[in-house]
């Protein structure tokens, strides 16, 4: 483990975030090489991050109402809407979208190598880990190495859920890192805020500036700089009243959420990524390797070639939908417990389950049935 991962590690606050898995894979290629990762999340969402709940701790649902006359809409009154830059809408329908959208594809492909620096922070979006797939990762860590030592990132582009990412592969003390990109109409530039026009300084005033600049000058980044310190004044907050008994709902009774979150474990994503790099005989030096023949590559990317996978909800139109949708079992009633009433629902596939209770699923599966 390189010891700036090491340095972060110890300063990382443990037992927050969901567990670490992946939850894409596919492969990197260029030219002729094909080199199967899977993708996990290098980032989880803020500590202070609340929901909404009614006083007696259930989940709140979001419902949508019309702006004319204030009636609540159903899922199936609602449409897309494309605003012109005129002001008008133009309504898209699902199948129009749904020809809209990319071709599925399993690749991460690559289209160009570039200086690391000729890539703008600006464009940066969301960070992943990379982490080799399959029974061999000699051509992983090959191209991690081989990026490191020219200072070259990758530029290409995926398809995840339904919609095509630009994406820019970097390599990070041996790992692999895929970082999504904002396309260029995304990005502003200094004309466009209207920075004021810079003045030439005197000089007096830049030695001053470099003095209090060299006086702060530190050869590492402190993690503990980077710290969320109103995340964790809420948490002593919440721990304080929890204590002392104040405001604290009782959830004995309450089901959980989505019967998916169940079962999960926190990981250390660095574990996580570590038994992954070592799922095959150790590299003694990927630089030295012979790289794996095309032939090799080839046959490796079939033998780890993820099963098709099903369209998504989005993709099937209304009337497919209605045609697969199961019936609803007699079983289900008035008295069924919530823990019943959240399965039939999941297998309706009714959308917000998770956050509605136990009246507001009976109605939404008797809707759907």
């Amino acid at each position: 483990m390189p010891e700036r991962q090491r340095r972060n590690a110890r300063n990382e606050p443990r037992g927050e975030g969901a567990s670490v898995r992946p939850f894409w894979s596919g492969t990197i290629t260029f030219g002729l090489v094909s080199i199967p990762v899977e993708l996990l999340a290098a980032v989880r969402p803020r500590q202070k991050s609340m929901k909404l709940v009614d006083r007696e701790g259930h989940p709140l649902g979001r419902r949508y109402q019309c702006s004319k006359d204030g009636k609540t809409l159903s899922d199936d009154e609602l449409v897309r809407g494309y605003e012109t830059e005129d002001g008008q809408t133009i309504v898209i329908t699902d199948e129009e979208f749904d020809a809209l959208a990319p071709e599925m594809s399993r690749d991460i492909e690559l289209k160009r190598f570039v200086a690391a620096g000729e890539i703008s922070p600006l464009y940066f979006q969301r960070p992943y880990y990379l982490a080799p797939s399959g029974r061999s990762s000699k051509a992983y860590h090959l191209l991690a190495q081989t990026m490191a030592r020219t200072g070259r990132v990758g530029v290409g582009s995926f398809v995840m859920r339904g919609r095509e990412y630009l994406v820019a592969i970097v390599s990070d003390n041996g790992v692999l890192r895929a970082q999504t990109l904002r396309h260029a109409d995304e990005v502003r530039t200094p004309d466009a805020v209207e920075l004021p026009k810079r003045k030439k300084p005197a000089k007096a005033m830049i030695d001053r500036f470099a003095k209090a600049i060299e006086a702060a000058m530190n050869p590492e980044l402190n993690t503990s700089l980077l710290q969320d310190q109103e995340a964790q004044a809420l948490q002593t907050l919440a721990q304080r009243k929890h204590e002392a008994g104040r405001d604290v709902i009782n959830q004995t009774g309450l089901e959980d959420e989505d019967a998916d979150a169940q079962g999960a474990q926190v990981i250390d994503l660095m574990a996580v990524l570590r038994k992954s790099l070592s799922r095959t005989a150790v590299v003694q030096s990927a630089a030295n390797a012979e790289p794996a023949s095309v032939t090799q590559l080839a046959d490796r990317r079939r033998a780890t070639s993820p099963a098709p996978q099903p369209a998504t909800k989005r993709a099937l139109s209304k009337t497919t939908r209605k045609k697969t949708t199961p019936r609803r079992s007699a079983n289900i009633s008035d008295d069924s417990p919530k823990a019943d009433l959240l399965k039939r629902a999941a297998a309706l596939k009714i959308p917000g389950r998770a956050k509605m209770d136990k009246a507001a699923l009976l109605k939404a599966i008797k809707r759907a049935s």
